[in-house]
């Protein structure tokens, strides 16, 4: 992170006017020649350095002082003016910066843009710019307009005398400050805690406070010692820090020593001012360092909250008259409560304050009571009866009796009171002496302690008493000599001075975190599977082709392939493909393209003896395709074996496979991994005219790739669609166009049938009001047509809808199974609910006559591969646009498509994903009636009429130019790790919208997949690598770092399938209630978990499928579903394995993953830290709250669910979906939601909501900013941020752990090895403890 303004970076505080040395550029003198090889100026100009340097001297000034600092691959200057004062003989400093900074390419022009700032600062009443070169010229002219619309308050820093107007400025603070600490400190308070009046508030209680106090200080020594940049206070900023400290409350002693330790280079300093402002930086590291009870009175807690440190309470069983002797020495002597406790175990000291309180003395100076020797009562007796028998030395020195056996005497200018406790005998003495202790009202317990502690020592010392003193006179001689040492020197160090009571080592606490190892001293290490090669020689790889050939089975299947028109287009492709790199194949429906062409490349490699070290890969946009079309290219080969696929969650290929047929999101990840394809000879890339997000990615690596990979060849393969797109983006690459193979197929629109089939829909009402013109043209051209009146209604009122008509479709079906012969129909639909709907609907009209059938993504490879499955029946397939492309149902004859699509659509601003229902294009309504000509002659209903359709859009939208771009953005960044993200994608077909890609660079910075300069950190390396979202990413790694990782699998196994409840829409309540019985943990997420568990509970308590089955029935939870879940579980542990973050033996039940697996608020808290910022706030409006009148008074009165209001972090109203289990909530312990997706239909809806503890917010949410005088901390930038009322050193302390946090997992992930056992897990131990009860005691 850059320094912030007024740091001065040790080792370079910028004095030298000579150009800064760029790394990595070359020695000084060559940058200097480099840059003088091409001047920036005209020649004869007047370089605005010069005319700086001129003016400092005419006005009598200093020489100034230009810096410059590097951003990235740019650099910004700073300009910093002096001048001597006479008056005082003291230099003064005037540092001029422009905020935001000014960034130029290049040292030297930063240099002279600098310059040009600082002249127009104090010169812009001369017409300098005159004078100035071009370039300079112009910045003058922007900061002229920046000066005439300055607002009033920033018209000092045009001043043509600077030093004045920033002395003015100084007095002018100084007195604001001055004013409100002495008058309206209270008011200023108030008016400033406004801003957390109503926020949340959040609290820690003393037992954690402490142990997170000693992690960060034992944590910021171990972690921070070394390789880190060094930073100083600067110089110049010293004298208003120190007064500004001064009026917040500071001890001039406290305020030098926060000064002293910030103005040396240290990494803890260093880390402090680099992430804030000089006062915001000494004010954390005296709230850090000082003991409570001696900062301020605005810094105390109960300035800020409540109560933000909760002890615990005493139960009615503790001993009343112990315990009141322990709270009266705790809260009068300010001894520790634990060494109190320790010392009252002894009953006699309960009854005996003299012995308790010449214990604690002895303990104070790391002594115990038999530590004493010589024991005297002869000694004790004199000193005890000096003191009563001399009542004027007594009054003389302000002392009095309390009691018989108690003096109390206060000190001249110390402003303490020391009590003499009189005991009966020398065991109850401290060396011979009466055992004393110091009360004070305004002095804190350390510094007591620390002054006790000085009499003590002394009065060990045979010469205590000095001549002509009594014990009273001696004492207050000590302490008084004491009391001026530490005004003078400045408070002492606390840790010193309780170092004897400090308390013994604390056992772990009871949540456990990141003790994980691969062994005692073994580190795991990440683990990269080899790539088996074919072992063959490439001789023996073509004997074994003309083998193959030659077999009978290869020769009857060969002419069904030799009738596909490709196998005609052979010699021509493979002549085109030997003479180029690039090849487009532009194939009509059914010409065989995407079997055949791969296997032509395979046989000529082989053929021409480079069968071994031939590598294809195939992509297809969808799993179904890539597992289907490798089934049947690998049955034309006769199972070789050397046809093989790779899918999400499986695999099949072997040391033999030569043709490999993948998804493009898996080739990306292989790319991902550091793999440049350079094992592959050739890449098939085919149907690129869908312009899936993942395929155009694919297309720029590949046409980058190109210029690196010399031998690798592409084929592009497209329908008829938009194909010159693909040809003029490789350079006018060769295209190859291949004739389809399809039957005819019949296109009937609505028109076409509306009269044939059995159906009469419901009258509708127009959503828009229809003239009557439009009315009569409606009826006009399809009365034309020779519709009857009747039928001119049916598709007036089906069109009206605007909606799926079940109905409707159920009427088509039913006509095609009375009247045509038998075969296969395909419906096309939008989505899995209308999928669901419509099968409800065939099924109920025709029974037992046919089998209906799903086809979509989210099911299984085993249940999508049954429709392919032949049946004596008629067979109905409900499928989504899966159907369009690649694959072939050899026995689909009819085609019913209702015209729509559901696309992911994305709003950058709004950053909400919406999801649509659209009409298709045209071009994807010509792919979908080829699926019914592909075996034999076919017909398409269309629900649509042919007006409608010439209303639809010819080619789609590009994914990439519609949905998020983070998982894009940071593929690119892993990949081109020193590449401009947004400059590589603009290189892309249809490069992405500006704002789309800062957003997703957004995303990427709250996830910590990349550091505030832009550079991947190893964590996003990491969920790069993860076959999930990047969020369920970030889930998965925090999941192992504390211990819960079997239910975070889970978590994003659920939220990587499709729901694991079911909700059919006659049963919909039943489906929420049973959804319910698993929702006690008050999330979405947990419910899914929770569900999942039981059933694998059930499974491995043996029960029955049956019994499985019904359990899942009674529950409305998808058995499908839950072996998918397992299958992506299974995947994803294996993922986690290869990346070296667990051990390779380790299972998702593994205890040493599953410590803190039963602590929903850890798991919750994993849950945000990879949703953050997708959070909401609940909150009760004023206008809700109510009271009732009861006989003690009034009580407020209980709310409705639907009182509560949701706001999400841009202040949006949100609405939680009616299917959540938070739907009916009204008891919120904690007001915040995270949640995985919010969709904007009838209302913007949240789904997969989860109630998280406030300390998630600051552990894992976004970066924590402190208001120490408001008592407030906010969480989060920009325009996602959460307020939340607590104890300022609440955020210091939260700060402090995240910064240790980062630090340990980015060793350990660089490292390849799991947080260790001793020195690593203090630190999330202390996070989980925080997150256990949310701040508190369990």
């Amino acid at each position: 992170m850059p320094p912030h303004k007024s740091i001065i970076k040790s080792g370079n505080a910028g004095n030298s006017s000579k150009i800064t040395k760029i790394a990595g550029a070359g020695s000084p003198s060559q940058s200097v020649d480099a840059e003088k090889e091409q001047p920036l100026f005209p020649p004869g100009s007047k370089y605005p350095l010069s005319l700086l340097h001129e003016r400092c001297q005419k006005n009598g000034w200093d020489k100034p002082t230009v810096e410059t600092r590097k951003h990235g691959n740019n650099w910004s200057f700073v300009v910093i003016i002096s001048r001597l004062d006479k008056k005082t003989s003291q230099t003064e400093s005037v540092r001029f910066e422009p905020h935001p900074p000014y960034l130029r390419p290049t040292v030297l022009e930063a240099r002279h843009w600098g310059a040009t700032y600082a002249l127009y600062r104090f010169c812009n009443g001369i017409q300098l710019n005159r004078v100035l070169p071009p370039g300079p010229r112009d910045y003058w002219a922007e900061l002229a307009a920046e000066h005439k619309n300055s607002p009033e308050h920033m018209k000092w820093m045009y001043d043509a005398d600077p030093f004045a107007a920033r002395r003015a400025v100084d007095e002018r603070q100084a007195k604001a400050a001055q004013s409100r600490q002495q008058g309206n400190s209270k008011d200023s308070t108030m008016q400033a805690s406004r801003e957390f009046a109503h926020a949340p508030e959040v609290r820690m209680a003393i037992e954690l406070r402490d142990m997170v106090e000693d992690v960060v200080k034992k944590g910021n020594a171990l972690h921070f010692d070394e390789d880190y940049a060094s930073s100083v206070l600067a110089v110049e900023v010293i004298p208003a820090v120190t007064q500004q400290l001064g009026h917040l409350g500071f001890k001039s002693d406290q305020i030098r020593n926060a000064l002293t330790f910030l103005s040396k280079p240290s990494p803890l300093g260093s880390n402090l001012l680099n992430s804030m402002s000089p006062l915001e930086a000494c004010i954390e590291h005296l709230v850090l360092h000082l003991p409570e009870c001696d900062l301020p009175e605005r810094f105390l807690p109960g300035t800020n909250s409540s109560n933000p440190f909760i002890v615990s309470g005493h139960s009615g069983s503790d001993d009343l008259e112990k315990r009141w002797v322990e709270e009266k020495i705790i809260k009068e002597a300010g001894f520790p409560a634990h060494i109190v406790k320790e010392c009252t175990a002894d009953r006699r000291s309960v009854k005996n304050m003299d012995l308790l309180v010449a214990s604690l003395d002895h303990r104070l100076i790391g002594g115990g009571l038999g530590a004493q020797a010589n024991l005297d009562d002869i000694i004790l007796a004199n000193a005890v009866d000096g003191l009563r028998s001399n009542p004027d030395e007594v009054e003389a020195l302000g002392a009095h009796f309390l009691d018989a056996d108690h003096v109390s005497m206060l000190l001249f200018s110390a402003p303490v009171e020391l009590h003499v406790l009189l005991p009966s005998c020398s065991d109850h003495s401290f060396h011979n002496y009466p055992p004393v202790y110091i009360t004070s009202k305004s002095v804190p317990p350390y510094m007591r302690l620390h002054l006790l502690s000085g009499l003590l020592q002394e009065m060990k010392h045979v010469g205590f008493i000095e001549a002509g003193e009594g014990f009273l006179m001696a004492a207050m001689r000590v302490l008084e000599e004491q009391w001026a040492r530490a005004q003078s020197d400045g408070s002492p160090d606390v840790s010193e001075v309780l170092q004897f009571l400090m308390p013994s080592p604390a056992s772990p606490p009871t949540v456990v975190t990141a003790v994980l190892r691969a062994g005692h001293n073994e580190t795991v290490v990440r683990q990269k599977m080899p790539r088996r090669g074919d072992n063959r020689s490439n001789a023996e790889v073509k004997k074994d082709f003309e083998r193959l050939c030659q077999s009978k089975a290869y020769a009857a299947i060969l002419p069904v392939r030799q009738r596909l028109p490709a196998f005609a287009a052979r010699d021509n492709f493979l002549s085109l493909l030997e003479r180029n790199r690039v090849v487009v194949v532009v194939g009509e429906t059914g010409c065989g393209k995407t079997t055949q062409l791969p296997q032509f490349i395979l046989d000529s490699l082989i053929m021409s003896g480079h069968g071994a070290e031939a590598s294809i890969i195939v992509t297809q946009p969808r799993r179904i395709s890539a597992v289907s079309v490798a089934a049947r290219v690998s049955s034309e080969r006769i199972d070789d074996g050397s046809v093989g696929y790779t899918v999400r969650g499986e695999t099949k290929h072997s040391q033999t496979t030569k043709l490999l047929f993948c998804t493009t999101g898996v080739v990306l990840r292989r790319l991902g991994s550091g793999d440049g394809l350079k094992d592959v000879t050739h890449i098939v890339v085919d149907e690129v005219h869908e312009r899936s997000v993942d395929g155009d990615f694919l297309l720029l690596e590949l046409k980058e790739m190109l210029t690196q990979h010399p031998t690798l060849k592409v084929v592009l393969m497209s329908a008829t669609i938009n194909h010159e797109t693909f040809v003029k983006y490789f350079n006018n690459a060769p295209m190859l166009t291949i004739p389809g193979f399809t039957h005819p197929v019949k296109d009937l629109y609505l028109e076409d049938y509306i009269s044939s089939i059995s159906y009469k829909p419901a009258s509708t009402k127009p959503n828009r009001q229809e003239s009557e013109e439009e009315k009569y043209a409606f009826r006009d051209y399809f009365s034309s047509r020779g519709l009857s009146e009747e039928a001119i209604s049916a598709i007036q009122n089906i069109t009206r809808a605007e909606r799926i008509d079940y109905q409707l479709i159920t009427a088509v079906v039913q006509h095609l199974v009375a009247t045509s012969q038998r075969g296969a129909i395909l419906i096309f639909l939008p989505g899995v609910q209308e999928i669901r709907s419509c099968i409800e609907a065939i099924r109920g009209a025709l029974g037992d006559v046919a089998e209906i059938l799903p086809l979509h993504a989210n099911l299984s490879n085993e249940e999508q591969l049954a429709v392919f499955a032949n049946t004596k029946r008629w067979k109905v397939i409900a499928a989504t646009n899966v159907a369009e492309t690649s694959i072939t149902i050899e026995d689909v004859v009819y085609v019913v498509d209702s015209g729509k699509v559901k696309e992911t659509g994305y709003d950058p601003e709004s950053g909400l994903s919406v999801l649509k229902e659209k009409w298709v294009t045209r071009a994807a309504a010509r792919q979908r009636r080829g699926r019914a000509g592909r075996t034999q002659p076919g017909v398409c209903y269309k629900l649509y009429t042919r007006k409608q359709e010439e209303k639809m859009g010819r080619f789609p939208i590009p994914e990439i130019l519609r949905t998020p771009l983070e998982s894009i953005s940071l593929t690119v960044k892993v990949m081109r790790e020193s590449e401009d993200v947004k400059h590589f994608l603009k290189r892309a077909i249809d490069p992405p919208e500006v704002s789309a890609m800062d957003q997703a660079w957004n995303v990427l910075e709250e996830l910590g997949a990349i550091d505030a300069d832009g550079r991947l950190t190893a964590l996003g390396r990491h969920i790069s690598m993860l076959p999930v979202d990047l969020r369920l990413g970030k889930m998965l790694v925090l999941g192992t770092v504390f211990q819960c990782l079997d239910p975070i699998l889970t978590v994003v196994g659920c939220l990587s399938s499709k729901p694991i409840f079911v909700n059919p829409m006659n049963k919909r309540d039943e489906a929420t209630q049973a959804k319910l019985r698993f929702g006690e943990d008050k999330s979405d997420l947990l419910a899914d978990v929770n569900a999942y568990s039981e059933c694998l509970r059930l499974q491995s308590e043996g029960k029955s499928r049956t019994a499985l089955r019904h359990f899942c029935e009674e529950n409305f939870i998808s058995i499908t579903t839950v072996r998918e879940i397992t299958s992506l579980r299974h995947d994803l542990l294996s993922s986690l394995s290869d990346l070296g973050f667990i051990p390779l033996s380790a299972t998702a039940s593994s205890q040493e993953l599953n410590a803190n697996s039963t602590n929903t608020n850890i798991i919750k808290a994993v849950i945000l830290g990879g949703l953050w910022p997708r959070v909401a706030q609940v909150h009760l409006p004023r206008s809700a709250i109510k009271f009732d009148k009861v006989q003690a008074g009034t009580v407020q009165r209980q709310n409705t669910a639907k009182e509560y209001k949701i706001h999400d972090l841009t202040n949006m109203r949100v609405f939680l979906h009616p299917s959540s289990v938070l739907f009916g909530e009204s008891a919120w312990k904690s007001p915040f939601l995270a949640y995985f997706q919010k969709q904007m239909t009838t209302k913007v809806f949240i789904r997969g909501a989860t109630q998280v503890p406030m300390y998630a917010l600051l552990l894992f949410g976004g970066p924590v900013s402190i208001n120490h005088i408001a008592g407030g901390l906010t969480v989060g930038k920009g325009g996602n941020v959460v307020k939340m009322k607590a104890w300022p050193r609440i955020g210091i302390l939260v700060n402090q752990l995240r910064r240790l946090f980062d630090a340990q997992l980015q060793q350990c992930i660089e490292d390849g090895s799991t947080l260790g056992v001793n020195q690593h897990s203090a630190v999330a131990n202390a996070m989980s403890a925080l997150l256990a009860n949310d701040g508190l005691t369990g």
